[in-house]
């Protein structure tokens, strides 16, 4: 991977776990299920933010009475 390309992936696993709503160790194991790709640089994952503006949103909550 060159460098201009490394240099897309700017977000951490924090900032996504934020974004997303859950904990960083779901972000890691998101990746390791391969729902999301990023790349680990000095021992800190990072992903690219349109990426994660179009990762699917789980519904939370409990479900609606029927």
């Amino acid at each position: 991977m060159d460098p201009k390309e490394m240099a897309e992936y700017t977000m951490t696993s924090a900032e996504v776990a934020q974004e997303l709503g859950v904990t960083p160790s779901r972000v890691r194991q998101l990746v390791v299920e391969q729902r999301l790709v990023g790349i680990m640089r000095a021992g800190t994952w990072f992903f690219k933010p349109e990426t994660i503006r179009n990762f699917p949103r789980a519904k939370r909550g409990r479900p609606a009475k029927k």
